[in-house]
């Protein structure tokens, strides 16, 4: 389910510059709870770049993602495994999109620092001035 999403929405995402503007609609869709797994998911994405392409490990990390931002509360724990599994599944799509669009553009945006470098709280922080304001 997600590594179909994932292979989607990496062909779309990659291929295309994404625009500010772009970046902002796309994450301004979302509630509290996705805005987290994206920021996370961005996050996990800029620390490990080499492994963005890798359909497993992002589909690991999206996961990752939705259980720390939890609210997946339930009676039994199977229950909570199958709403945490109905949620990626009407999600998923949507929040990967997000995040792949956000790497590429902090990539552009960051692009000037390449040969010097940048860190990880220049990129969290240049990301997450696209989220909408709370």
């Amino acid at each position: 389910m997600i590594l179909a999403a994932w292979e989607r929405i990496a062909k779309l995402s990659i291929a295309m510059e994404p625009s500010p503007d772009n970046v902002r609609s796309a994450l301004a869709q979302f509630g509290v709870r996705q805005q987290k797994i994206v920021s996370g998911l961005f996050g996990a994405m800029i620390q490990n770049p080499s492994r963005v392409r890798d359909r497993e490990w992002i589909s690991e990390q999206l996961t990752e993602m939705a259980v720390a931002a939890g609210e997946f509360e339930a009676d039994s724990s199977t229950d909570a495994v199958q709403a945490l599994q109905d949620f990626l599944q009407g999600n998923a799509a949507e929040m990967l999109n997000a995040s792949f669009l956000l790497f590429q553009r902090v990539a552009l945006d960051l692009e000037h620092k390449a040969t010097s470098g940048f860190t990880f709280d220049e990129a969290m922080r240049n990301g997450l001035e696209y989220f909408p304001p709370k």
